[in-house]
């Protein structure tokens, strides 16, 4: 009788025991599904030392220096004639906070790798400035203030073999540059021998006093070109722009500066695969890696195959800084996370602009605490490139939005050249900012440019993946706020050609074993393309193959793709078995039902030849596993829309264009959400299970008490 007592719980144990497994399988599973990648807002200097670079591209490390200059005093500072000048390197390798005047954004800079910057005034204890293209206000106690004549030297631009280079400082106490970045040819109105100032890199000054004077009254009237700003083409050339070169011309390029150890050593495919794929240039994303790896060498870059210092933060690079199972996949998560989701994105609140710029626009604004780390990859790809005969240099036309640092207008960009038409994005605020011009001539007073955000495919809005399609995603700009500063040789309309040459077979599709009568299948294959300049394309949706009957004499299939007139194809190797004969004629060989004929041959339940094919309930042919939605209704998260003033022209001069949506952290790439979970139905068995257990036990009790 005890024993009888004790074996209802005994048992309803055992069912407990049993529904656990599932439930910590299910919470393990939801968990997976909801981790996530954050990418930093500010992704600082790579290099665990401070580095300076050469005009070709070589670089050095130089190490971390105290550049306070001796005080002399506010007295000698007041008698003085001189102008004066900010210091910033007065904390060694450490950042420096500010806030951009006219729109009051948060910006940060390193003043071990640019000390000098030009002093516009002080108020209530914040220090006014400009410096790489971005006037701000600082506090007092983070910088000097000193007299121009105290330092030993400032950073300026000269003229050398007819290229422009720019000389920067990064200890006033000590005669000398740190870094001499090559910024192109030299204009015409820029002559050898002649030492120039520049905070902004647009516009020149034989005279420091007369530059400080114009930039306290905005204006640049008294510098040598005041109607012809000057715009390094590689620092700002959109990162949505297409190289020349082939993945064996950049693995010359490379080879040529860096040694068997490097981890760049051999990746030029990879960068041209990851700008075919996600619409970033190769070149600029090799400069860019040049600089953050030292041309691959770096201990980030050896130890954790991360080329571009992907969160290296100032304050520990090495121990913050991702690691990657290989270099491809750094460069891989760099071109689709990094850039295409995440700078490239105006959505995002890492975007400034799709260039690599300076502290005032694109990029470098919040990549890098270097305020020359634009400058600095584009020194590389002029070096690359000159190397190599030049091939891109000049090809694109690029345009600016505000070639004044003090300007902030934001522009609607379109989705036709009209102003009726759906703003798919916004410039932001940003001064100087740069759009890659597509066609020679406006259209209804608009430009077709390159869209830096990724569009949908009717593009009527901007879409959260990262592949990117260059002959399809472009929009339009008024041509009333951009000065063209660049003009191509090579527009949309003569577009540089390439010619396939193969395709192959990547991956195999998921069945290659057939029955007779059955006919191809090509799900799972992955089909690549392989083109004249050396990229590769997947294409695997595009293929054509024949969809007859299989019989057993068939051992390949042959695939084909046509492109620009060429076909091209490849075989995949199958099996095809004799169909067996069971008498049955209408069923189809897979289906296990009672043999009415009438199934779907995917149908497992219970005859009735109603189920849709997924549907294995009880029969009533209404149901479907894999449906999750409960009814409500979800927002498209290509929406985008966001609050701002808006200038268009034919409008009023300031229009707000749409309303607040809910505020979206766009920098975190988040896992897909799940779409059905049937872990649910283990739990229902172990219950029924135990409960059949538990009568069967009552009825046994019973007997023993009779």
């Amino acid at each position: 009788m005890k024993k009888g007592k004790l074996l209802i719980p005994m048992l309803f144990m055992c069912m407990v025991l049993t529904a656990v497994p599932a439930m910590k399988s299910n919470a393990e599973d939801a968990e997976g599904e909801q981790t996530s990648s954050e990418i930093q807002d500010e992704n600082s200097q790579s290099q665990e030392s401070v580095t300076a670079m050469d005009e070709n591209g070589n670089i050095t490390e130089v190490g971390d220096s105290d550049g306070v200059v001796e005080d002399e005093g506010s007295n000698a500072r007041a008698r003085s004639s001189s102008p004066m000048i900010v210091n910033f390197n007065t904390k060694s390798n450490e950042t420096t906070s500010y806030t951009e005047d006219g729109t009051g954004k948060a910006g940060y800079v390193n003043g071990d790798y640019g000390a000098d910057a030009a002093y516009l005034g002080t108020s209530n204890g914040k220090v006014k400035f400009m410096m790489s293209g971005v006037i701000g206000w600082v506090d007092e106690s983070e910088v000097q203030v000193i007299s121009l004549d105290a330092v030993e030297v400032v950073s300026g631009y000269e003229v050398e073999d007819g290229r422009l280079l720019h000389c920067i400082v990064y200890d006033m106490t000590t005669p000398g540059y740190r870094s001499r970045l090559d910024n192109g040819e030299a204009p015409s109105y820029l002559t050898s021998g002649q030492k120039y100032y520049s905070y902004d890199g647009h516009y020149f000054y034989t005279d420091y006093e007369t530059m400080i004077s114009d930039y306290q009254n905005n204006t640049r009237s008294h510098s040598v070109n005041p109607d012809q700003p000057y715009y390094n083409y590689y620092q700002y050339l959109s990162l949505r722009s297409q190289t020349l070169y082939s993945g064996d011309s950049l693995n010359t390029m490379i080879a040529a500066k860096v040694s068997g150890s490097s981890k760049m050593s051999g990746t030029g495919s990879d960068f041209v695969n990851a700008q075919e794929a996600y619409g970033v240039n190769a070149l600029l994303m090799v400069s860019i890696a040049g600089n953050e790896s030292a041309w691959g060498t770096s201990s980030i870059a050896s130890g954790k195959n991360n080329l571009f210092g992907l969160n290296a933060v100032d304050a520990s690079p090495g121990e913050s800084a991702d690691t990657f199972s290989s270099v491809q996949a750094c460069i891989e998560d760099f071109a689709c996370g990094w850039m295409s989701q995440s700078y490239l994105d105006p959505s995002s609140s890492t975007y400034s602009g799709g260039f690599l710029g300076n502290k005032g626009s694109g990029l470098n604004v919040k990549y890098a605490s270097d305020p020359y780390w634009g400058e600095k990859a584009a020194n590389i790809a002029y070096n690359l490139d000159q190397a190599a005969g030049s091939q891109d240099c000049g090809n694109y036309t690029i345009g600016i939005k505000d070639t004044l640092a003090s300007s902030h207008n934001t522009v609607n960009v379109r989705q036709e050249s009209n102003t009726s038409s759906t703003v798919l994005y916004q410039t932001g605020t940003s001064a100087n900012y740069a759009v890659l011009i597509l066609d020679s001539n406006s259209t209804n007073g608009f430009y077709r440019i390159q869209s830096d955000a990724v569009l949908n495919a009717d593009r009527t809005s901007v879409a959260s993946a990262g592949e990117y399609s260059f002959d399809s995603m472009y929009a339009y700009i008024s041509a009333d706020y951009v000065t063209v500063v660049n003009t191509g040789t090579v527009s949309a309309e003569d577009p540089v050609t390439k010619t396939l040459q193969s395709i192959y077979i990547a991956a195999a599709p998921s069945k290659t074993e057939y029955s007779e009568g059955e006919t191809f299948d090509p799900s799972g294959i992955s089909v690549r393309a392989v083109w004249s300049d050396g990229t590769e394309t997947d294409v695997s949706g595009e293929i054509t193959y024949s969809q007859e009957a299989l019989t057993t004499a068939d051992t390949e299939v042959q695939l084909q793709y046509t492109s620009g007139g060429v076909t091209v194809s490849a075989v995949q190797s199958i099996t095809v078995k004799a169909a067996a004969d069971d008498g049955s004629v209408t069923n189809d060989p897979t289906d296990t039902d009672v043999g009415s004929g009438t199934n779907n041959p995917a149908d497992t339940n219970d005859g009735s030849g109603t189920n849709d094919p997924t549907d294995t309930n009880d029969g009533s042919g209404t149901d479907n596993l894999t449906d999750t939605n409960d009814g409500s209704v979800t927002n498209d998260p290509a929406d985008i829309t966001d609050s701002a003033d808006s200038i268009e022209p034919g409008t009023d001069t300031k229009t707000t264009e749409a309303a607040g949506q809910e505020e979206q952290d766009s920098n975190v790439r988040q896992a897909a959400p799940r779409t059905g979970d049937t872990s649910s139905v283990g739990i229902w068995i172990a219950l029924a299970a135990a409960a059949v257990i538990i009568i069967i036990a009552t009825v046994v009790i019973k007997k023993r008490k009779k």
